[in-house]
């Protein structure tokens, strides 16, 4: 900016403006303040430099991306928090009991389970062997594997968390 006269005359002229299409986007007076006030910060800083042509644009372009990155930063924030929150309701479950359910599952499996989907289960997580592995071993299709995993993990998922 040239001079404190001419940021005060940009100030003047443009500030409502400026703050109205901010608190559109925004909906909170403070924050909309603070933005038009970076803007105006940025202009006396000279980061920003106004051309006295087109500065009723160019300034609410200014206030719009400010806008824009808050309304980001607020989301990210929230989205951390969300997550944070979800952290908070993780229980620990102890050793034996971790135990135990694994016990209940693989008796699960064993119980109602076809022979052939519980050789599949076998394969897949006791074995670590791939769809095409487990397909060439049991001389059957990898469709076929995806469905019989699918159907294993369906009656478990029925079964432990109806």
């Amino acid at each position: 900016m040239r001079n404190e006269t001419d940021l005060k005359q940009l100030f003047m002229e443009h500030y409502d403006r400026m703050y109205t299409l901010a608190r559109l986007m925004l909906h909170d007076d403070e924050e909309s303040r603070d933005v038009v006030s970076d803007v105006f910060a940025a202009i006396a800083s000279g980061t920003v430099v106004v051309r006295p042509e087109g500065a009723g644009g160019f300034l609410l372009t200014c206030v719009r991306n400010k806008c824009l990155n808050r309304l980001r930063a607020m989301q990210v924030r929230q989205r951390a928090s969300r997550l944070l929150q979800l952290d908070d309701t993780v229980e620990m479950m102890p050793f034996e009991m971790q135990t135990d359910r694994l016990q209940q599952v693989l008796d699960f499996t064993e119980r109602e389970l076809t022979p052939q989907t519980l050789r599949v289960f076998r394969l897949r997580y006791r074995q670590k062997k791939k769809y095409a592995e487990i397909a060439d071993e049991l001389n059957i299709n990898e469709a076929a594997v995806y469905k019989h995993l699918a159907q294993a993990l369906r009656k478990l998922k029925n079964h432990f968390n109806p």
